[in-house]
């Protein structure tokens, strides 16, 4: 954790004093809980439609999408000492199953859980992890 702090600090990331908005964005990872029996019901999959519809009616949503199975279609790259190690994911434990994420904005922590409430709810059993995010720093450079 302490080196995404110290990365961060190094890319100047923090509150954007250009930033005029009082929400905050949040990326929402949602994890299936173990394997999945069988596909959401066509209920589950028209109250997913219905709430994407209410986010980008609302424009708090920024972007949303399905991940992929990590046993399949992952890897995890890591650095030590300046060796670069890739690793396959293991099956079971350890790395989620499928799932999806949404980064959205919201005017709490408070709401933002609200939201991931909501999802479980539709969902069932499942995780959701909340990471509130900063805008892109360094603004890249743009051409007047």
């Amino acid at each position: 954790m302490l080196w995404r702090v110290a990365f961060a600090g190094l890319l100047g990331c923090g509150p954007n004093p250009e930033t005029t908005s009082t929400h905050m964005r949040f990326l929402q990872i949602v994890m299936s809980k173990g394997s999945r029996a069988a596909p959401p019901t066509p209920e589950q999959l028209e109250r997913v439609r219905k709430a994407t519809s209410d986010e980008i009616a609302s424009g708090s949503l920024i972007a949303k999408g399905a991940l992929r199975q990590r046993a399949t279609d992952a890897a995890r790259i890591s650095s030590h000492a300046g060796e670069i190690t890739v690793e396959d994911p293991p099956a079971g434990e350890g790395w989620m199953a499928g799932g999806g994420y949404a980064l959205f904005e919201a005017a709490s922590k408070e709401e933002a859980i609200l939201r991931a409430k909501a999802t479980l709810a539709i969902m069932g059993d499942g995780v959701v992890e909340l990471i509130e995010v900063t805008e892109m720093h360094p603004r890249p450079v743009t051409s007047s």
